[in-house]
């Protein structure tokens, strides 16, 4: 079983990415069949560095990490972010990767990534709005959920600039439909697991490697996160806010009996990732007010 947040995107496989917005069918779009060189990979530190500073046979100085074949970092970035989704949605990656498109109506998550770094900047602009920033770790990724209303979408992965062997890569995928088990055979089970629906309760059913969001809770504050799944595996669950702050991470959790744990919940509710080895997976997940929340 993966780490999560090592790697959240956890139904990818890892393939080589393209310095390109994949954008079929949405206009604007430079291709590219060479991976953008990172920014000053090639070029190694001066001839003139003293000998405190001098490099080994690959231009790399001492005091900096070893730097790998830059195919290793191409196959640990695409690990993290995984493939394009297949349907022409954006898709870049290189130094610093970007991508500006027009993008349909729907509901997406947005996937940025990086690795060679002690960590990044994702940049989002929805249209003509301030761009949004946030920070995240190399090597971990970053997940944000986007209900979008159509229009341009930009987006781009801001390295530090004393990261010269950086590689970068920012991605849409669409929010897919759920799969497995039928929905009216999951909420019986998970009535049978977790009792029936109560007012007030929101109950989501996520699918093993994917993102589940449960949009808004009737009623956003402090509220308790009840998680169940079937049979004897043992699965990692994380919730994150839809702007990607992470909120709980469980490792291991043994299925068969209810898992709960209290945070806050703001307006646009949660987001649930399941990583398991066990496919297909029945599980259910409920928000509830918490206990003495005055709610």
């Amino acid at each position: 079983m993966s780490a999560l947040w090592g790697k959240r995107i956890v139904r990818v496989a890892a393939v080589v990415p393209v310095l390109c917005v994949l954008g079929a069918g949405l206009g604007g779009c430079e291709y590219s069949t060479d991976v953008d060189t990172p920014r000053d990979a090639a070029s190694g530190p001066p001839s003139s560095a003293s000998p405190s500073t001098s490099t080994d046979n690959r231009g790399t100085p001492p005091n900096r990490s070893d730097p790998q074949d830059p195919q290793d970092y191409i196959d640990a970035l695409a690990e993290v972010l995984g493939p394009p989704d297949g349907n022409g949605l954006p898709y870049a990656s290189g130094g610093a990767a970007s991508w500006t498109e027009e993008v349909p109506t729907g509901e997406y998550f947005l996937t940025a990534a990086c690795v060679a770094a002690a960590g990044a900047e994702l940049v989002v602009r929805l249209g003509n709005a301030e761009p949004e920033r946030t920070s995240f770790r190399c090597g971990m990724g970053k997940v944000v959920y986007l209900d979008h209303k159509g229009g341009r979408i930009s987006a781009e992965v801001v390295p530090p600039a004393d990261s010269p062997y950086v590689f970068t890569g920012v991605k849409l995928d669409p929010d897919p439909a759920p799969r497995g088990p039928s929905a009216a055979e999951t909420t019986a089970w998970a009535a049978g697991e977790l009792g029936p629906v109560q007012a007030g309760e929101f109950r989501g059913y996520p699918w093993a490697g994917n993102w589940h969001h449960s949009g808004p809770p009737a009623e956003p504050g402090t509220l308790t996160f009840t998680f169940v799944c079937e049979g004897r595996a043992t699965v990692d669950v994380t919730v994150l806010r839809p702007k990607g702050e992470d909120l709980f991470q469980g490792s291991s959790l043994p299925c068969g009996r209810p898992f709960s744990a209290d945070f806050p919940v703001g307006p646009e509710g949660v987001m649930v990732m399941v990583d398991s080895n066990n496919h297909p997976l029945q599980a259910a997940y409920s928000l509830l007010p918490a206990a003495g929340s005055g709610q």
